[in-house]
């Protein structure tokens, strides 16, 4: 009868996968837009139209689906560039865009008319204002797309450039002309009052991992200069550190900041959605009573 239990027994393994793997389906829904997800996290969210689609996330589903070119995004520049190219495994045949200069959008408050028709236009609702009223424009909400510009009857909308950040001396530390190569004697790391492994922080911070530099502590480091007393290769390991630190920070601000911009033009369709159908809503109502009356 063994040759019976064979296969009952394996239509009940069989019966058992198909039940956990059901189970595992519900419980963990596959992502099937992982590859846009990653190409959307990329791009500045700027929601600018200049690549030619309605936003920054129909151009990642258009570049996950192969059917545009990489190099369509101006405010990327060609730091987004690159890394589009390494995400999706290109070849580098296009040539990068130029990057603009960080703009904003002034409104000329003495020239408004208050027509409030640069309101809809503003992919982040950035304008403040409403119908014959004064308008202008929320500065750190402003991502300087131009949309807002030609939607303007009266031109008294312009873009003003953005001082850039001046660059501070502990972002550029300077090497000392004795400085040399880190030799691994390790004499640094017993020295941090923080208990942070000094030498790997500086491999990684000197590689320019800074994935690895954040996991070793590198935001921990309190820049007290003792890891550069006991360094025999005078190498500047704190204001290294400090630099990094900086860099670290202003990457996270700028993450921040797409993912602040990307929800306030997610909020902006959906108020347009409901804008649209309450307008639907009152046109038919209106009909209705001009054929009740008809």
């Amino acid at each position: 009868m063994s040759w019976l239990a064979t296969p009952v027994l394996l239509m009940c393994a069989l019966a058992a996968i198909a039940l956990a793997h059901r189970a595992m389906s519900a419980r963990y829904p596959r992502d099937d837009e992982p590859l846009v997800d990653a190409v959307d996290a990329l791009l500045p969210q700027t929601q600018c139209a200049q690549c030619g689609y309605p936003g920054c996330r129909p151009y990642a589903e258009a570049i996950a689906a192969g059917s545009t070119a990489l190099n369509l995004c101006p405010p990327g520049g060609a730091t987004l560039h690159h890394q589009l190219i390494d995400l999706m495994g290109a070849e580098q045949t296009d040539t990068p865009p130029t990057e603009p200069s960080a703009v904003v959008a002034v409104i000329d408050e003495a020239r408004c008319i208050g027509c409030a028709l640069c309101l809809p236009p503003c992919p982040v609702d950035a304008i403040v204002g409403a119908a014959n009223k004064m308008h202008t424009v929320i500065e750190q909400v402003c991502t300087g797309c131009e949309l807002c510009v030609p939607a303007c009857p009266v031109d008294c909308i312009s873009l003003h450039v953005l001082d850039a950040a001046p660059i501070s001396d502990g972002d550029q530390p300077g090497i000392s002309p004795q400085a040399r190569a880190c030799i691994n004697c390790a004499r640094c790391d017993p020295l941090c009052p923080v208990d942070l492994p000094v030498q790997a922080l500086w491999q990684a911070v000197d590689r320019d991992n800074s994935a690895l530099a954040v996991e070793q502590g590198l935001m921990q480091c309190i820049e007290c200069r003792l890891c550069d007393q006991a360094c025999p290769s005078l190498i500047p390991l704190a204001a290294s550190f400090g630099a990094a630190k900086q860099a670290q920070q202003r990457q996270q601000t700028e993450v921040a900041a797409r993912q602040r911009h990307k929800a306030r033009f997610q909020a902006h369709l959906e108020r347009q959605a409901q804008a649209q159908q309450s307008a639907a809503e009152k046109r038919a109502t209106r009909l209705r009573n001009r054929q009740r009356w008809s």
